[in-house]
């Protein structure tokens, strides 16, 4: 949940910033938020499955638990089980989420955007700025007037209309919002630039909304397709809008990332484990980071498959495969050899690394400063 109220953050913002001249802001922004949470569980459920591992196995280790159980002949792919379980628990919600809550949602949250811009002009109507909704740009002097009302037509002309006044009234019984005019003109420009049908009058009502047009069907690009529809879609016959390789490589993609669910726990658990008096949390940073670094590699391998660059499967499996042998690796040597943890390892590297570089360094300055010694030298003498 914590990670979930992260990543929304960022798109409340835009969401506000939609239904900011909605006249129910409070409902449209709720539609949006519920369709847009299938799309954040499915980065915050792998994260969250990567910190709550480690968390746990840092914990365990701290406390000596994880000590007491090896000394009592308990194995750590014992110990992984709870975890491996939750993995494929989470591996069937997440084939759920990603391949029809996702699509549905993603539709769902579209068609709320497309409604609040459905605006009638009671909602758009702002004193002292142009408003733009669809092919109509509004202006509303201080206090009502002057109007302003800019309009493309279908037969790609333009409809000018002014005004001196104006009065925003609602009729009674079908509730409609009606713009009363008065003393102005209106005319209409051709595609030639040719002024034709101009007409000046006392009062005049523009009513109804600005655009009542539907929304359009679901499917307009991959990320709308369930994962049914994107399997039986393989040929590109279904969805003709929708090229082959992009087809294929989002069913790919998919895929890749519920079967990472799974190689989740063989990663975290090595992450997690902390010997000695100085316990490290650097797990935490490391398996966050390359969660995140694999999460970008694969939609850059998704990508380039849409594009035709290289096969769909190319940039999703062989990058999966690499993992997948750097689970069991780092997973074996942590259960079967039982030395030290991965990070532990890996900060004893670092450290022998940055010890040559020093040592280097220090047999380098007598060359590099070869004044001071002499100087040093004549002085003592």
């Amino acid at each position: 949940m914590f990670a979930l109220a992260v990543l929304l953050l960022e798109r409340l913002l835009r969401i506000f910033e939609v239904v900011s001249s909605s006249t129910r802001p409070a409902s449209d922004a709720t539609q949006m938020v519920i369709n847009l949470l299938p799309h954040y569980l499915g980065i915050a459920i792998p994260m969250a499955l990567m910190l709550g591992t480690i968390i746990t196995i840092d914990r365990m280790s701290r406390s000596s638990e994880l000590t007491s159980a090896f000394g009592s002949g308990i194995s750590l792919f014992h110990m992984t089980k709870p975890f491996i379980l939750m993995s494929i628990v989470l591996m069937g919600f997440n084939l759920v989420l990603e391949g029809y809550m996702q699509p549905i949602g993603r539709y769902g949250y579209r068609e709320v955007v497309h409604s609040v811009g459905q605006k009638s002009f009671a909602a758009v109507l702002r004193e002292g700025k142009f408003t733009k909704v669809g092919n109509t740009t509004f202006y509303v002097g201080p206090g009502g007037g002057p109007i302003f009302i800019y309009e493309k037509t279908k037969n790609e002309g333009l409809r000018l209309t002014t005004a001196l006044e104006g009065e925003l009234i609602i009729r009674e019984n079908s509730g409609q919002p009606v713009l009363q005019l008065s003393n102005g003109d209106s005319f209409q420009i051709t595609q030639k630039k040719l002024i034709k049908g101009q007409l000046g009058f006392e009062i005049s009502s523009v009513a109804g909304s600005v655009s009542g047009t539907n929304f359009r069907s679901r499917g307009n690009d991959e990320r709308e397709l369930t994962s049914t529809e994107l399997y039986n879609n393989r040929d590109g016959k279904t969805f003709t809008n929708i090229s082959v390789e992009t087809n294929n490589a989002a069913l790919h993609l998919r895929m890749a990332r519920v079967y990472l669910l799974f190689l989740l726990p063989f990663i975290a658990v090595p992450f997690g484990i902390n010997y000695g008096r100085n316990p490290s949390s650097a797990g935490i940073v490391v398996g966050i980071v390359s969660l995140v670094t694999l999460q970008k590699a694969l939609e850059f391998g998704q990508k380039l498959g849409a594009r035709g660059e290289i096969p769909p499967w190319m940039g999703i499996w062989p990058l999966m495969g690499v993992v997948t042998l750097f689970a069991v690796f780092l997973f074996r040597n942590s259960a079967v050899k039982m030395g030290q943890p991965p990070l532990a390892t890996l900060s004893i590297f670092m450290a022998d690394v940055a010890k040559d570089i020093r040592k280097g360094a220090r047999a380098l300055i007598p060359f590099a400063k070869p004044s001071i010694d002499d100087t040093n030298e004549g002085s003592t003498s």
